[in-house]
């Protein structure tokens, strides 16, 4: 697999987790801290995936404007997310938590155009099979 798509895919892993770690600090389960840190990580985790993309794929690229898309989208959430801790009102709080959808279907398309051009770039160019010289004459004689 290509890094472009290993890191989208952790993307994804990295926002299931970070929606998770986010409802269990609202309910008290745990510090707030663990959220704001891990969120950092995944943000950093985004921005390393979109430069792959750019790099694979170019900045015309569907894939690295997805990126690029919820990159913003994490930067709205990351104003929701401090505008709730501050001022602790619940309506921001849903607004923050329905953003978080919105980033995590950013991130699906990411995740998905990241496969595609993948087994796009596969089917262009096959790889050929593999094998010590010995082994291909005889597998051709076999012909």
């Amino acid at each position: 697999m290509k890094p472009a798509r290993i890191i989208a895919n952790l993307v994804g892993l990295m926002l299931f987790f970070q929606v998770i770690l986010g409802g269990s600090a609202v309910f008290g389960y745990i510090n707030v801290q663990y959220h704001l840190e891990w969120g950092v990580v995944t943000f950093g985790v985004l921005i390393i995936a979109t430069v792959y993309a750019a790099m694979e794929l170019g900045s015309k690229s569907t894939l690295f404007r997805t990126g690029i898309a919820a990159i913003a989208d994490y930067v709205v959430q990351i104003i929701l997310g401090f505008i709730a801790l501050g001022t602790n009102s619940g309506v921001v709080i849903v607004v923050h938590l329905a953003n978080a959808f919105v980033l995590g279907v950013l991130v699906t398309y990411l995740i998905t155009f990241a496969d595609s051009a993948e087994k796009a770039s596969t089917s262009l160019h096959p790889q050929p099979p593999t094998g010590s010289p010995g082994t291909m004459r005889a597998l051709s004689r076999g012909k």
